[in-house]
């Protein structure tokens, strides 16, 4: 492996360290900025401990979108995005595929969501920078918690 190809795995992988801070921090114009012009983004649910069938959320195109979608979705929401093991392979100068493995908390006023699946990602060169050019997240396991008032006010503070 050259350096030119070290120094692109890992450019890829601060991509992915940004992508978990920003939705965390909600710097939503960073968020969207991760984005190629014209990516997709897909979400599986998973298997609930709460039983049903898994219900995806429909695709998500272009990255005012995806940053509008995600925004809109998570703002009143605390999160706790952790990624990690990737598989990075280079497929062109310009162009990598990457898998990581994933965990997430998402905490709404009421309830919590726990999960744990993949990114299935692929990355393009853009305005001279790495970005997602799509992003397919599919749980292994999503687990819902629900609270009562007490427990909301207990961890919100």
């Amino acid at each position: 492996m050259t350096l030119d190809e070290l120094a692109a795995i890992e450019e890829i992988k601060k991509l992915k360290a940004r992508y978990c801070r920003l939705m965390d921090t909600k710097d939503w114009d960073g968020y969207g900025n991760l984005y190629a012009r014209d990516a997709t983004l897909n979400c599986d649910t998973g298997v609930s401990t709460m039983g049903g069938d898994p219900k995806p959320i429909a695709e998500i195109r272009g990255r005012t979108e995806i940053q509008s979608n995600i925004s809109n979705m998570l703002n009143s929401a605390i999160t706790v995005h952790q990624c990690h093991t990737p598989e990075i392979e280079l497929t062109s100068p310009t162009t990598a595929t990457g898998i990581w493995a994933m965990d997430d908390v998402v905490e709404f006023p009421g309830s919590t969501l726990m999960g744990r699946g993949h990114y299935h990602e692929t990355y393009i060169v853009e305005e001279g920078e790495w970005r997602i050019a799509s992003l397919h997240l599919t749980r292994i396991r999503l687990e819902t918690l629900e609270r009562n008032k007490a427990e909301q006010t207990e961890t919100s503070t």
